[in-house]
């Protein structure tokens, strides 16, 4: 579930905590637009397209052997067309050994990290939402998203920004499926002078029971850009493990644009 990446003219307009609503509106919006400039994405490195071998590991919990089975690998497409971008994956070697259910399934589970290998821009993922800074707490403040469509699954988000560091820290949302509430928070690291995601967590409740997740994220560095090279997923329910997976991407080609 993961996601998530100023100036001082900005930080000295945040002291006091209430806020005209119209202000905040057309403020958060600028806090967020300009907390992108502090995270890292790939593609503003004037990346065109990406293409990947996506190797994919399951735990097999089932067993209880510790053992993690191979799944599928997956052709992964990232291409920015004008201003906008396209994200597919697609099922390596020969489709038809695959039932249509499984195919079907393989492809609901790897469809959602696209956006970790090349991740959305905050601009980007709050597109469709109307913000409001309401508080600030010391170095922290909080922001709060509302969707504008009732076609979003996400109904509102909620961010605690550390307003000294220029990142997100903790991450509240809403949705209209379950779970319905899921916490998450962060750790970073710095790539240059840029945050990227080092680690997640994430917590919510669902049929009674209590899940936790966390993602471990590694980079590496391909033809001077950053790439996410391995993520490792561990899902718990009420502290045993209900899913994991392991996840590498390989051979990584790059197009960029003048080429």
């Amino acid at each position: 579930m993961p996601f998530i990446r100023f100036s001082f003219l900005l930080i000295l307009c945040l002291f006091g905590t209430t806020l005209n609503k119209a202000w905040a509106q057309s403020e958060a919006d600028q806090f967020l637009f300009l907390l992108d400039e502090f995270y890292y994405y790939p593609q503003n490195s004037k990346l065109v397209k990406l293409s990947a071998r996506v190797q994919w590991e399951q735990l097999d919990v089932a067993s209880g052997s510790g053992k993690f089975l191979r799944n599928p690998d997956f052709k992964f497409t990232w291409q920015k067309v004008g201003s906008s971008e396209s994200r597919k994956f697609k099922l390596v070697g020969n489709p038809d050994q695959y039932s249509i259910a499984r195919k079907i399934e393989l492809e609901n589970q790897i469809s959602n990290y696209g956006e970790l290998i090349v991740p959305l821009t905050l601009r980007q993922k709050f597109s469709g939402y109307s913000g409001q800074l309401e508080k600030v707490i010391g170095d922290k403040l909080r922001l709060y998203y509302q969707s504008n469509s009732s076609a979003e699954n996400i109904e509102k988000y909620s961010l605690l920004v550390d307003r000294k560091k220029l990142k997100i820290d903790k991450i509240r949302f809403t949705q209209h499926t379950s779970p319905r509430k899921v916490n998450g928070t962060f750790r970073y690291e710095k790539l240059g002078d840029k945050w990227v995601i080092a680690e997640s967590h994430s917590s919510f409740k669902m049929g009674g029971l209590n899940y936790r997740e966390v993602s471990l994220y590694r980079y590496k560095k391909i033809d001077d850009i950053w790439l996410v090279h391995r993520i490792d997923q561990t899902l718990k329910q009420d502290n045993q493990i209900f899913q994991s997976h392991r996840f590498k991407i390989l051979d990584v080609h790059l197009s960029h644009s003048g080429e």
